[in-house]
């Protein structure tokens, strides 16, 4: 991205009426000499005071400093006016180029490294890594305009609470304390085959009924079948005769019409299909900032089917499955925290879990990592007798600041419309 010197007074302009973005500010971030040294200067008043200077803050500080500059600069920067730009436009825009100077800046600091090592058989994966590290990720990058909570402040100490999501089952609504935190990871852990997928298609609809929107991101089965499955929970219509009457289109958009006259508003829902082992977080997270820009909401909900299938964008090469998965969960914590949703996901039981009723955390696979992320863990059991009766057990393995661990309850399940029904059958 190249800016002139009209450019990056803008941009500084803007930055000063935004004062967190100053704290984003490194030396060299704008080529015009005079811009980069005031900015230098703005950046350490907000370090000071928390905030911009003013016009005649800045000419003191101007002329109090040994540099020389233009006697005009000040007045050419706070003279902008920012009314005449559009808001959207100066937010995205001076946010992009920020990232485009760190990561030019980063560029160049990783090629210097990889110059001066001595590459061999022996280190090549290493240094590799390394590199991709230092590209992909810079800690002190951040648009938060939250500095943290101040000890002295006495509004700071009051405890406000956390606007609970919701779930649609009482029982998790019960053990949870009122639904999810916003930005909590959720795992449902259980069997190869046993059902995975079809919990998460019902938090989708679930959540869809209560206003939230969704994001379905499938690396397992095709975006079809997943549409299919919410769709006949949602439309009330057969799995078997699902391929017919979708192809009716009067006959679904009379369906669809009904959900949206219901009591709140239908959240939306979108389903993204990435190819098994080859999606990452970060494209999840690309894909996430294209549909809101696209579509202009606010996404409340991801849900990923499932870990073990996805990529590791960290150590792509590793063979060390623990911290895959590990990675991977704290990545998809982070996103949940990042954009403030909710995030659900799903992972394998171990072989020795098979047909068991009594499912524990070291019966889940790379539960070590999983289970010091994730926020909350359920079991999904279901033993032979079980699939008989087409039901499963959901007991909860770990809930963090909830009362209810190692709690169950019985539901029910109508494959032909891949619904879910809890029961009153509970043990606490």
């Amino acid at each position: 991205m190249n800016a002139n010197t009209d450019h990056e007074k803008i941009f500084f302009n803007y930055f000063l009426k935004k004062s967190h973005y100053l704290k984003t500010v490194k030396p060299g971030f704008f080529s015009n000499h005079d811009i980069d040294h005031l900015a230098g200067l703005a950046k350490s008043f907000f370090m000071s005071f928390g905030e911009s200077p003013s016009k005649e803050q800045m000419k003191a500080i101007v002329a109090d400093d040994p540099t020389e500059m233009p006697d005009d600069i000040v007045d050419q920067i706070y003279s902008i006016n920012l009314s005449e730009y559009d808001e959207d436009w100066l937010k995205r825009t001076g946010e992009s180029w920020v990232k485009w100077r760190h990561f030019d800046k980063q560029l160049i600091k990783t090629i210097e490294y990889v110059k001066t090592q001595n590459i061999s058989p022996d280190n090549v994966e290493d240094v590799v890594q390394r590199a991709i590290g230092m590209i992909s990720t810079d800690g002190s990058l951040t648009f938060d305009a939250d500095l943290g909570l101040d000890f002295f402040n006495p509004e700071d100490h009051i405890q406000r609470k956390t606007q609970k999501m919701e779930t649609g089952w009482s029982f998790v609504d019960n053990v949870s304390g009122g639904g999810y935190d916003p930005k909590a990871l959720v795992v449902y852990a259980g069997e190869q085959n046993v059902g995975k997928s079809i919990w998460l298609a019902n938090d989708a609809a679930n959540f869809i009924r209560m206003g939230h929107n969704v994001v379905f991101v499938t690396a397992e089965m095709s975006a079809q079948k997943v549409l299919k499955r919410i769709g006949s929970n949602l439309l009330n219509i057969s799995m078997m005769q699902y391929d017919e009457k979708s192809a009716n289109r009067d006959f679904m958009k009379r369906r669809i019409e009904r959900v949206t006259r219901g009591i709140l508003p239908p959240g939306k829902l979108f389903v993204k299909e990435f190819p098994t082992s080859q999606a990452t977080t970060l494209d999840i997270e690309a894909y996430l900032k294209e549909l809101e820009e696209v579509q202009d909401h606010k996404v409340n909900v991801l849900i990923v089917d499932y870990i073990n299938i996805l990529a590791n964008y960290r150590n792509p090469n590793t063979e060390n499955t623990y911290m895959k998965i590990k990675q991977i969960a704290e990545d998809l914590r982070a996103l949940a925290v990042k954009n403030n949703m909710l995030v659900i996901s799903a992972t394998q039981l171990t072989r020795g879990a098979w047909d068991s009723t009594e499912i524990k955390m070291e019966n889940i696979a790379e539960s070590a990592g999983l289970a010091h992320t994730a926020d909350v863990m359920y079991a999904l059991i279901q033993d032979t007798m079980m699939h008989a009766n087409r039901e499963y057990w959901l007991k909860v393995l770990k809930i963090r600041d909830g009362q209810g661990k190692g709690n169950r309850c019985r539901f029910q399940i109508d494959y032909d419309h891949m619904r879910l029904t809890e029961t009153d059958d509970i043990s606490y």
